[in-house]
């Protein structure tokens, strides 16, 4: 059978913690192995998966590029792939492990939303948001170490991505 798909890829871990798994864009030679996630038609263990991806200007699979090979891995609706975004502001001002930061967010109601959630540093210091200051989206923030004025601190937020469905299936020829 033969068919379409727009596939997630995540790197394999056994270790990985509650069946969660990192979006990776990037294929990076000493990962290993990756998993991509597609929804297709329901196959049964062991079938081997062969992957073309099409040529420059060609609108169909008649001169399609090698990709690479596998087996189905399971069928499991319930795997989480993750997507990473960083949110980034700047320090506008700082005393010892006290900063003022801004360009993170714009608005107050935000600032409320995500202050449980962790900071870091460019430089390694960990920190959390105190308060909000003002109107435009300024937070009172608290690290761990004395931070520097050039320092960036960012944010890191997950969010659950989804394969794209992809409807076009085609019978190939089986000998």
């Amino acid at each position: 059978m033969r068919y379409t798909a727009s596939a997630l890829f995540s790197a394999e871990h056994r270790s990985s913690v509650n069946n969660k798994h990192k979006l990776e864009r990037y294929w990076q030679p000493e990962t290993g192995y990756y998993v991509a996630s597609v929804y297709a038609p329901i196959k049964y263990l062991p079938a081997p998966v062969l992957a073309f991806m099409p040529q420059d200007g060609a609108s169909d699979y008649s001169a399609a590029a090698y990709v690479g090979s596998g087996q189905v891995m399971s069928v499991n609706a319930e795997r989480i792939v993750l997507k990473r975004l960083t949110l980034s502001g700047l320090p506008f001002r700082v005393h010892k492990r006290h900063a003022v930061v801004r360009f993170m967010f714009h608005n107050p109601a935000d600032i409320t939303w995500f202050k449980k959630a962790g900071l870091w540093t460019k430089h390694g210091r960990r920190g959390n948001i105190k308060e909000s200051l003002g109107t435009h989206g300024y937070m009172k923030c608290v690290f761990n170490q004395p931070i520097q004025q050039h320092d960036t601190i960012c944010m890191s937020l997950y969010k659950r991505v989804f394969p794209v469905w992809k409807s076009n299936l085609t019978q190939a020829i089986e000998f």
